[in-house]
């Protein structure tokens, strides 16, 4: 019977330690499925679609707590400089609100255990940090303390760390897992920098493109305005639509030059800023007046001026109109004289019939009037009197019941021969006043 019993109990020795084994070999087992079912949970994160980069290390940091019964997860990573760990997500005791974090921490590299992991991009596990001198107590000291760096193409760009109430509560099994977890992060984080690298690049290259475009048209706006200040607007309109060569002729038209007398010898004894403040206060009254009559200013060559009426434009009143501005032109000057303190006189000539117009020059474009109106409007003024509006006969019997006139008979016009001339002086007073530009 002793032997029997003895046997018996032999058999449920063994028959126990079969069941431990057993036991052990399913909890290995269930720890292991446990294991890869965080491992897989994790791997298929990587397949998410997110690009946000807080997104993805909250996104971290909650599931390991959840998935890996962590008390908290903290992650890290390194400023532009390399020079300091930033706290990005911290979840657990420490921020129980998810995304949130009242102060985020700054540690230098190097500095305490997270430090130390930056710096050598080393696993640093801690069973006892009381007997850790790096350890550093933020709010509430811990335990025990995992810190795992996040390596990305040779460099460690960030830290994921959990601390922990309980002594030695780390096991290789969660050192492994937060390495995996670490390098599955740095897959998605790197994804998230070149995301946020391509879309600043992207950024940047259309605030350039931007700052181009509005410089480009700047210069375009100041290209235009310089060059309606140098031509006609039609004109300018005509070779910003791509007209290379513009020359027209023109049938009725009136040619007005006016000279300054007295200008050249005035200018020789006075200082180059007072011969150019002089010049265009002058010119600025007569800009003005041409505006007003709606004609169009030539040139100028040194102190003299040239407009026309009739061009680029036809109209029917470009005589009178003409005749309006020469009036005009000698009450300028002396508002001119009575600003500026000076004695200066105008002498002006006009007159009207055919001309051809047109653009010259290829790098400095000027728009120009040819003809014997031209020459004959020239002489008119170059053969004038100072203080008069010299004009042709024919202009007379043009402008006759309208405008008064003083005769000054025949004379020889260098060039041209005899002509019979006359000094306008004046609109006829029954003539009433004209609108001043029939473009206005």
């Amino acid at each position: 019977m002793a032997q029997d019993d003895d046997e018996d109990d032999a058999r449920i020795r063994a028959l126990e330690r079969e069941n431990a084994e057993l036991r052990a070999r399913c909890g290995a087992l269930e720890a292991k499925a446990s294991y890869l079912d965080v491992v897989n949970f994790f791997a298929a994160t990587l397949l998410y679609a997110q690009t946000d980069l807080d997104d993805i290390l909250w996104d971290v940091a909650n599931n390991a707590v959840a998935r890996l019964g962590l008390e908290d997860c903290v992650i890290y990573l390194v400023d532009e400089a390399g020079e300091y760990l930033v706290q990005r997500a911290a979840f657990g005791p420490k921020n129980p609100r998810g995304r949130e974090i009242l102060a985020p921490l700054r540690i230098p590299v190097g500095k305490g255990i997270v430090g130390a992991v930056a710096a050598t991009g080393e696993v640093v596990m801690i069973a006892d940090t009381r007997r850790d001198p790096r350890y550093i107590c933020d709010d509430q000291p811990r335990l025990s303390e995992l810190a795992v760096p996040i390596s990305l193409q040779g460099r460690t760009i960030g830290v994921i760390d959990s601390e922990h109430s309980q002594l030695d509560f780390f096991t290789p099994t969660h050192l492994e897992i937060l390495g995996i977890l670490a390098s599955m992060t740095a897959s998605r984080v790197g994804r998230a920098l070149l995301d946020e690298r391509l879309h600043r690049a992207q950024q940047d290259l259309e605030q350039k493109i931007d700052e181009r475009t509005r410089a480009l048209q700047a210069a375009i706006a100041r290209a235009e305005r310089l060059l309606l200040n140098t031509l006609p607007r039609p004109i300018a309109l005509r070779l910003q639509a791509g007209e290379e060569r513009i020359a027209e002729r023109f049938d009725a038209v009136t040619v007005l030059f006016a000279d300054l007398v007295g200008f050249t010898p005035m200018s020789a004894g006075s200082p180059p800023e007072a011969v150019v403040e002089l010049l265009g206060a002058v010119f600025t009254e007569f800009d003005a007046l041409s505006d007003r009559f709606g004609l169009e200013k030539i040139k100028t060559i040194g102190d003299a001026y040239m407009v026309v009426g009739g061009v680029p434009t036809p109209r029917p009143d470009h005589l009178e109109a003409i005749a309006d501005m020469a009036l005009e032109l000698l009450g300028a000057v002396a508002r001119v004289n009575a600003a500026l303190g000076t004695d200066l006189a105008v002498r002006v000539g006009l007159h009207s019939g055919p001309v051809v117009a047109g653009i010259i020059g290829t790098r400095k474009f000027a728009y120009d009037l040819w003809g014997d109106t031209v020459n004959t409007a020239s002489r008119m003024e170059s053969h004038g009197a100072t203080g008069k509006i010299h004009v042709h006969e024919s202009t007379y019997s043009a402008l006759r019941g309208r405008y008064t006139f003083e005769p000054r008979g025949v004379i020889e016009v260098k060039g041209l021969g005899k002509m019979s001339t006359y000094f306008l002086t004046g609109r006829a007073s029954h003539t009433p006043e004209r609108s001043p530009s029939i473009t206005e």
